[in-house]
């Protein structure tokens, strides 16, 4: 059991909500090569916004240079995969089950409804970034998804099989977890 992932379940604090936001920009902006937008004086959810549009814009310039877009994903992957063994190390997780409640956590933080079991079955019936992406914005966003969810939880793999930004009812995804051993 976790302590401290029970007390974060309790309920995160604006500032601590917009300190993760404020690291989530900053690691966006190393992955995409660019500054991070300013967040002074913005509340959790105006930081929120400012980060969707943020990252809409830099992905949408790369779209149609596939390489570049490549490179730029496996950055949003290394830099959420270091920002995502910290929180595991923070949290103090230990469990696939751990790791799963931890990403509902910091889901729900950013306004998306997050529901995942154990066995890393993934559903979003709601995203606060589907009114702000376009679905190749998504897909390239999701390079940041798999990593924090692989830094959660050691390791893993992530796939998408519906999303919100390409009209299904809800995303689904499936993490598939390493073999014990491995």
């Amino acid at each position: 059991m976790s302590l401290r992932l029970r007390i974060a379940e309790l309920g995160l604090p604006p500032a601590v909500r917009k300190r993760g936001i404020r690291e989530l920009i900053e690691l966006s902006a190393r992955a995409f090569e660019t500054p991070a937008p300013d967040l002074a004086g913005l509340n959790p959810e105006e930081a929120r916004r400012v980060f969707a549009r943020f990252t809409h814009e830099q992905a949408a310039r790369l779209q149609p240079d596939d390489a570049a877009r490549r490179r730029i994903e496996r950055r949003l992957r290394e830099e959420a995969i270091a920002f995502g063994r910290r929180l595991r190390r923070t949290l103090g997780l230990r469990t696939r089950a751990q790791a799963m409640r931890a990403a509902r956590l910091l889901y729900r933080a950013i306004r998306i409804d997050f529901e995942a079991s154990s066995a890393g079955e993934i559903r979003i019936a709601a995203c606060s970034f589907a009114e702000t992406y376009a679905s190749s914005t998504c897909r390239t966003i999701a390079a940041l998804d798999e990593g924090l969810l692989i830094g959660l939880a050691g390791d893993g793999k992530l796939s998408f099989s519906a999303r919100l930004t390409e009209g299904d009812p809800t995303c689904r995804a499936k993490f598939d977890f390493p073999e014990p051993g491995r």
